[in-house]
């Protein structure tokens, strides 16, 4: 049975916006409202998990780590995927901003140019719609995840 819990205080942000996770084997996960930053206790610093982690996510991900003295673990800002769209950070170091990219289910026809690899005469039948992508600024996280249909209104104490 997971806890959750929305009693936490950024490091981000200062504000009372954290959402902690614990699930069954003892693994905390926290989410950043405000911010979008996410970070799990298997985060720590100096841990393999790290490494694992920053070899397969986008380099603005890993740019952007906050560090956290308190917790000895990194924050990365988060990307979600769900059935109707995904979630994720867009841009460099410099300039980036949350993007909401729906699913877009193809017809027959659409399909045949999203050929399935190694699977001859099969083809995907949707497709993450990059090209009708929505944006918002990188301090509009909690707005992006209202769009997308996957956060409440949720009263934060900042």
């Amino acid at each position: 049975m997971e806890k959750t819990d929305l009693t936490e205080i950024s490091p981000i942000t200062g504000n009372t916006s954290v959402i902690v996770e614990t699930d069954d084997n003892g693994v905390e996960s926290r989410i950043c409202m405000d911010s979008g930053y996410t970070t799990t206790s298997k985060y720590k610093i100096g841990s393999k998990h790290i490494e694992e982690y920053e070899q397969t996510t986008a380099k603005v991900i890993k740019e952007l780590r906050y560090e956290d003295k308190k917790l000895n673990q990194y924050w990365y800002l988060t990307t979600v995927m769900f059935t109707h769209g995904m979630i994720y950070p867009d841009g460099d170091l410099e300039n980036w901003q949350w993007c909401y990219a729906p699913i877009i289910e193809l017809n027959e026809e659409e399909s045949k140019n999203y050929p399935i690899p190694g699977k001859d005469g099969e083809f995907y039948t949707s497709r993450l719609g990059v090209d009708v992508a929505e944006f918002y600024p990188k301090d509009r996280f909690a707005e992006v995840c209202k769009r997308a249909g996957i956060a409440k209104e949720v009263e934060t104490n900042g």
